[in-house]
């Protein structure tokens, strides 16, 4: 037997002999580090949403997201190179979240042009159930990134994006919708919805009366040649899984009680 040191004779030179257990251990630490790294992330995001909600919206300092954290700047840049990139990190989070909820909302849904109707739906009223500071801070960073990093706020909303996409192409499969082109529908079908949030939340800038939740749902899908009335619109949103739906919700801003309405549950402090 060879001593915990010694390696066997006649082994060639620039020969890889590391044990079994030294690739378990380098494993373990990095997947640690790595583990770690992506906590601390998560940390720094969740202090991010805490003081763009305090802030009501408006711009917000990294300086301030690290005393929120408890970390030190240089902390701060260690994980995110930048505000711009920090902030990214909490829209890609809050679209995630976003994503998720919607399609919890569709769960009792299974004809699959209810279930694009309904996800358009919760798509349009799931900002109610969010801090109202923290919308339209999302709002506006989304609107001030786009101008310039379009290209990675829409890798930041690909999960809103595939889910859409995924269910356009199911009901044009079903044949219950017309749309020859999945990404040209999913396009239309996102673009209003943003629009109709960023009126809801910012203001509305159009000098004309922007439809209800029904009347935009009803365009997109009118428009993809669905045949819907009033009582079926009913039915799909009396179905819907909204979160707030388990209970009885608060008010947009404060409760009567004074508390706030929940955040987005990726973004909670844990």
């Amino acid at each position: 037997m060879y001593g915990p040191s010694e390696k066997p004779t006649g082994s060639q030179p620039g020969v890889d002999v590391d044990a079994d257990w030294q690739r378990r251990v380098v494993g373990r630490s990095l997947r640690s580090a790595a583990e770690r790294s992506v906590d601390r992330g998560k940390n720094l995001i969740r202090a991010a949403a805490a003081v763009l909600e305090r802030s009501n919206g408006e711009d917000i300092t990294v300086q301030e997201v690290a005393d929120e954290a408890g970390q030190s700047l240089r902390t701060l840049y260690q994980y995110f190179e930048s505000k711009d990139d920090l902030l990214l990190a909490v829209f890609e989070e809050a679209m995630r979240t976003y994503a998720q909820l919607i399609e919890e909302s569709i769960g009792a849904l299974s004809d699959p042009l209810d279930r694009l109707a309904g996800a358009m739906v919760a798509a349009v009223r799931m900002p109610e159930l969010v801090e109202s500071g923290f919308n339209r801070g999302l709002v506006r960073l989304r609107l001030r990134l786009s101008q310039t990093k379009p290209d990675m706020v829409g890798q930041a909303q690909s999960a809103v994006t595939s889910l859409v996409r995924s269910l356009v192409e199911e009901a044009a499969a079903s044949r219950r919708i017309e749309a020859a082109d999945a990404e040209a529908a999913t396009f239309m079908i996102l673009s209003l919805n943003a629009a109709f949030i960023t009126t809801e939340t910012i203001g509305n800038d159009a000098g004309v009366r922007r439809p209800d939740v029904k009347g935009v749902t009803a365009f997109c899908l009118r428009g993809l040649g669905a045949d819907v009335d009033d009582a079926w619109y009913e039915s799909i949103a009396g179905r819907l899984r909204l979160p707030a739906s388990e209970a009885p919700p608060p008010s947009p801003t404060r409760s009567a009680e004074g508390g706030r309405p929940p955040r987005p549950r990726a973004l909670k402090k844990a």
